[in-house]
């Protein structure tokens, strides 16, 4: 298609989703977007100068009244996002959401914040920081950002200073061209993340489309669910969180799979593991993907009559690819594997969110019981026994075909997050970018749905964890209870319907 062309149904599109039922969702939720850019200026992850409203003079923004002020815009904001995207929901799960409308969504609420400060996370400064050292010379797999003082550095949290990371090589170099392409100057830095992140986001919703289609799910609901979600809008698009970059390899990876190109497959899973490790979950499951087009092959009289041998020649030539990219992307990077271990480092965050941390918690509240550390070490270390346990356990289980494939790696997924020893919103955007491709039932979704009512709200805007606050976690119980409520009502009719 000519651009004037590729122009005009861009057009064409945004007209036909504003003009539509979705209209004044789209525009509830563009508001939302707006208020938590704004708010972000006076209670974001602002930069040590005090960012854009202290270089205009408005530095009472960030603190007493002002911060307050912004403290109810971005609550606002995210309770904008939060209602926009449920409204839009029950057309979803209906079939009735057009792909279209649902990336609209997905654009217009992230776009407004490409100026934003990050929000409800100071990590994307540590990111800048670690490409920083990488570029220095400095090993960021056994030294803090600290050890690689300047500009960068300065915008680190304290609590993370001396802290290696656990990112893989390719965060690091992807990192270290950022912060070269920003002339040394944080702010530029961020922003160039920001455009990173973006097309990020827009990949996996194409990448989302693409695996719908072929595996026949609707792929309206399933954009809904990935892209449009608080989750992503706020903590991708608003936080610039890596996780969006793992995981446009592993669905690149997945659809490359049911194509049946399983070189090019390996080749995407060697990168996203070279990025964060959380990519493995999804490595095995491309056997029993591969077994199953090997399947449809054999009974359609192509590709020999024995399709079990097929599939592991198939997935034993993507192992084998995934292997020398992995090699060859960390030696490109000139950082060695150090980050094998420090991916421990993460342990040092403790909050509610992590099961074994909840339990550790629990326990320590009763009468009579050891020290909180104790009983954290014992409970990470059972928790990492359960979860390697579950993790076979589901690989095996759902074996049968590429459906249960696919919802395999949405339990793999979500298994993870909650038994891992640390877990935080973000990593949820995982789950969902899976969620519909693995065909959860109506009661799941609902779950679902009350469950990002209550992550959205698990950490303050400046990137404090709210968790420990009695009076905000119960309200962000009761947000998830009523979001759940709502929804099973919502959707009553299309349950019925499809009965």
């Amino acid at each position: 298609m000519r651009p004037a062309g590729a122009a005009q149904a861009i057009v064409r599109s945004a007209r036909a989703a504003f003009a539509g039922p979705s209209g004044p969702a789209l525009w509830r939720g563009i508001v939302g977007s707006i208020l938590l850019t704004l708010a972000g200026f006076g209670v974001g992850a602002l930069p040590v100068d005090g960012g854009p409203a202290v270089a205009l003079g408005l530095a009472g923004y960030t603190f007493g009244h002002g911060a307050t002020l912004a403290m109810i815009l971005c609550w606002a904001g995210v309770a904008l996002l939060l209602t926009s995207w449920l409204a839009l929901g029950p057309r979803a799960t209906a079939g009735r959401l057009p792909v279209g409308d649902a990336a609209w969504a997905t654009a217009l609420w992230s776009l407004p914040m490409l100026p934003a400060i990050p929000l409800f996370s100071r990590d994307a400064w540590s990111y800048l920081a670690q490409g920083a050292m990488t570029g220095a010379g400095v090993d960021p797999y056994e030294f803090g950002p600290e050890a690689n003082p300047g500009a960068f550095t300065t915008e680190v949290s304290p609590d993370w200073q001396s802290t290696a990371t656990p990112y893989g090589p390719l965060h690091l170099s992807l990192m270290r061209i950022i912060v070269a392409m920003s002339g040394g100057h944080p702010e530029v830095g961020i922003l160039i993340l920001r455009v990173v992140t973006l097309a990020c986001v827009a990949a996996m919703l194409a990448l989302i489309v693409a695996a719908a289609r072929r595996v026949g799910v609707d792929a309206g609901a399933a954009v809904w669910m990935a892209g449009a979600s608080p989750l992503t809008v706020i903590h991708l698009s608003g936080g610039l969180h890596n996780e969006v970059v793992p995981l446009v390899a592993c669905l690149a990876a997945v659809v490359l799979t049911l194509d049946r190109r399983y070189a090019w497959a390996g080749v995407l899973m060697g990168l996203a593991v070279a990025f964060k490790a959380t990519a493995v979950i999804v490595a095995p499951f491309l056997l029993w993907i591969a077994l199953d087009r090997r399947r449809h092959s054999a009974g359609e009289g192509r590709f020999g009559s024995r399709p079990v041998m097929g599939a592991i020649a198939d997935t034993a030539l993507a192992a084998v690819v995934a292997i020398v990219v992995f090699v060859v992307a960390t030696v490109a990077s000139g950082t060695g594997f150090g980050w094998v271990n420090a991916i421990s480092v993460s342990d040092r965050v403790i909050n509610y969110l992590s099961a074994p941390t909840a339990v550790a918690h629990l326990i320590h509240a009763l009468p009579g019981t050891a020290g909180f550390a104790d009983i954290l070490a014992v409970s990470r270390d059972i928790g990492r026994v359960v979860l390697a346990i579950a993790l076979v356990a589901v690989w095996w289980c759902f074996r049968r075909d590429t459906r249960t494939a696919l919802r395999g790696i949405l339990v793999g997924l979500l298994v993870f997050v909650l038994l891992n020893s640390l877990a935080w919103p973000w990593y949820y955007v995982w789950v969902t970018g899976f969620w519909f491709l693995g065909r959860p039932g109506p009661r799941a979704t609902t779950g679902a749905v009350g469950v990002t009512a209550f992550l959205i709200m698990a950490i303050g805007p400046n990137g404090s964890t709210s968790l420990y606050s009695p009076v905000i976690t119960g309200i962000a119980v009761l947000a998830a209870i009523a979001s759940g409520w709502w929804w099973w009502r919502a959707t009553a009719d299309s349950r019925v319907s499809t009965r």
